[in-house]
């Protein structure tokens, strides 16, 4: 039976790069678990610039999280997380309540942040929240663990509609600096 959810897979659908010898990781949209994302009548994936993005068709419960082993990151490196994202100019439902970014690092929270996304209707793709979820992961020899992130708005009561996500790029500090 088919879920109305869908639960992220990230083999396969996580993409290393560097710059400036210092690594970074790009999610595509297959790998977060995203609330509704498996009934189509809610989420369409479909695809646009060479990506594929999920575009939100309505909602009142907007929920996506996702979770990586630190392993795959590099130790005792200052690293910064964006979910890059536009919204239509049909969007709807984010005037009343911030969505909420958070991130943890071995299950403590590091960072959260709210943003309002009706700020951005209209504009074209952009990294939120602009200045990143900003972690660090342990030295190596400490236990691994696991980062875990989300973007939520579940407070209002409002039907959400019109946001596209493209993908989540987790880049470290020095990589940030090389692309400013």
């Amino acid at each position: 039976m088919k879920s109305d959810h869908q639960k992220g897979e990230t083999e396969g659908n996580i993409e290393e790069w560097e710059k400036l010898g210092k690594r970074g990781l790009t999610l595509n949209t297959r790998a977060v678990n995203i609330i509704w994302g498996g009934n189509e009548k809610n989420w369409r994936r479909r695809a646009e610039e060479n990506y594929g993005v999920m575009e939100l068709l309505g909602v009142y419960w907007l929920e996506i999280t996702g979770r990586i082993p630190l392993k795959i990151l590099e130790p005792n490196t200052p690293y910064r997380l964006y979910f890059n994202i536009k919204l239509i100019p049909s969007a709807s439902g984010f005037d009343l309540y911030p969505v909420i970014f958070k991130l943890h690092v071995n299950g403590t929270k590091v960072s959260s942040t709210e943003v309002n996304l009706s700020n951005y209707i209209r504009s074209s793709w952009v990294d939120l929240p602009e200045e990143g979820l900003k972690f660090s992961v342990p030295k190596e020899k400490e236990e691994p663990g696991a980062l875990t992130f989300s973007m939520h708005e579940i407070e209002c009561e409002e039907w959400k509609k019109g946001i596209v996500i493209r993908e989540l790029k987790l880049m470290s500090e020095k990589a940030c600096e090389a692309t400013t």
